[in-house]
């Protein structure tokens, strides 16, 4: 980009006369001083877009700055509080920086091409066609953005001597706010004889630094050994005597079961025992009278028999309408509305009763995550209840096979004891929820740190 020919342009409003050097002079200091100052990028910006055209004959400054993708993006614009990005004059401006950093023309100040961008019709009705680039940059570091001065007449050879002196004193204030993160990147990339020796130790830790292998996976607190509450005949629940995780003593009622065609059964039972009475008797007294007697009556004994049998049973089966605790505990079921009227088989689950002191962590293990694990593995325990404050336990048996739980996925199912030995606080409630981390055999750094990549890339490959 070359300076054009030597014109005549009307000073900014409040720019200082071309006649008074030494208000000039005094103006320039000025701004110098000004911008050793300010403390902050977005101050800088603001004083050189504003105090710049009053020392350059400028009627319009454009301040940009290099964005991470390398583009000259406005930040800063003359006699305007704040920047709109969308503005098509700002694309215009925009557009006519980059088409000159494309031809490699930023690194040295000159006049811009205007007639290489448009903007949607911004560059007719724009009045100030004259355009002058003047780049920011130290010395050998990387170019941090750059100036755009803006008026109606080409620039020449004296107006650039301010803008110059100017801009590059901008330059150095702006690098003594931000530094040069730049240089700073490639300085630590470049390549030095303790980059070597870093990747060496690197490698060496990943190969002989040996750390356990563990895996974290959902946890929940679950009884140990509970007592199931199953039906003990075909029936339909009638009611739930106890509510959700409600203390029990041998002998509670739990649930019941309607009885209308058990007691039924029974009172039927019991008329047929008194009609089979009545028979044995009958054959007792005609055998005083009749030897057919003595026949009936054996005859009237196994028929009275049977009908006591009948009774027994339909007294028995009375009885299992209504199931009592055969232990004391905490009763473990979902929902009283979800039980009562359902339908039930023999031996169908209905709830569970459980000693509180007497629980387990049950640990979903994702199959991805599947590690070696063997009975008394370490197992730490973050729940949700207390985060802060993990239980220590160990692995007391795994399943062999995966089966489909939560959010169908493939799990294995671990249950891992706790270690409360020392500790001072209660055990936690049954069904809390949490985080569990399962430790397993040591095995090298490396492998720790890809095992999931590795286990792709031999996926991927076949191997």
């Amino acid at each position: 980009m070359q300076a054009a020919p030597k014109a005549s342009a009307p000073p900014a409003i409040g720019a200082v006369k071309p006649g008074d050097s030494q208000a000039a002079l005094i103006a320039l200091l000025k701004v110098e001083a000004d911008a050793r100052d300010v403390t902050t990028e977005h101050d800088l910006m603001l004083l050189i877009a504003n105090e710049m055209r009053k020392l350059t004959r400028a009627r319009q400054i454009f301040v940009l700055k290099t964005g991470y993708s390398g583009r000259q993006e406005v930040q800063a614009i003359s006699s305007l509080p704040s920047v709109d990005r969308n503005a098509p004059l700002v694309q215009y401006i925009e557009e006519i920086v980059q088409h000159s950093a494309a031809k490699k023309l930023l690194g040295t100040p000159g006049q811009l091409d205007t007639s290489a961008a448009d903007a949607g019709g911004a560059g007719t009705a724009y009045p100030f066609r004259s355009l002058m680039w003047l780049p920011m940059r130290h010395g050998k570091r990387a170019l941090i953005g750059g100036i755009v001065l803006a008026r109606e007449d080409v620039w020449n050879d004296a107006d650039l001597v301010v803008a110059t002196r100017l801009a590059r004193t901008f330059t150095h204030a702006w690098f003594a706010l931000i530094g040069n993160p730049r240089q700073i990147v490639r300085d630590i990339l470049a390549p030095k004889r303790w980059h070597a020796l870093a990747v060496v130790a690197i490698v060496m830790a990943l190969c002989l630094i040996e750390v356990p292998l563990s895996a974290l996976a959902p946890v929940e607190v679950v009884p140990r050994d509970p007592f199931v509450v199953a039906a003990p005949i075909d029936g339909v629940i009638e009611s739930i005597a106890v509510d959700p995780n409600q203390a029990v003593r041998v002998g509670d009622l739990l649930v019941k079961l309607s009885d209308t065609t058990l007691r039924n059964r029974l009172e039927l039972a019991e008329r047929d025992v008194q009609v089979a009475e009545a028979r044995l008797k009958q054959a007792n007294q005609m055998a005083f009278t009749d030897p057919k007697g003595m026949h009936e009556i054996a005859i009237a004994r196994s028929e009275l028999g049977v009908k006591l049998a009948e009774r027994d049973f339909a007294r028995e089966l009375l009885a299992k309408s209504e199931i009592r605790a055969v232990r004391s505990g905490v009763v473990i079921y979902s929902d009283k509305r979800e039980l009562t009227g359902r339908p039930v088989a023999l031996g169908e689950r209905i709830l569970e009763v459980a000693d509180a002191d007497k629980i387990e962590a049950r640990i979903e293990l994702p199959v991805a995550d599947v590690i070696t694990l063997v009975p008394g593995a370490r197992a730490k325990l973050f729940l949700d209840s207390d985060p802060l404050r993990p239980w220590n336990g160990y692995v007391r048996r795994a399943d062999y096979k995966a089966r489909v739980g939560e959010n169908d996925k493939l799990t294995l199912r671990v249950i891992a004891s706790f270690l409360h030995q020392g500790e001072k606080r209660s055990l936690p409630r049954l069904g809390v929820r949490g985080t569990a981390q399962i430790s397993g055999e040591d095995v090298p750094l490396g492998l720790y740190l890809f095992r999931r990549p590795l286990t792709a890339l031999r996926q991927w490959i076949g191997l």
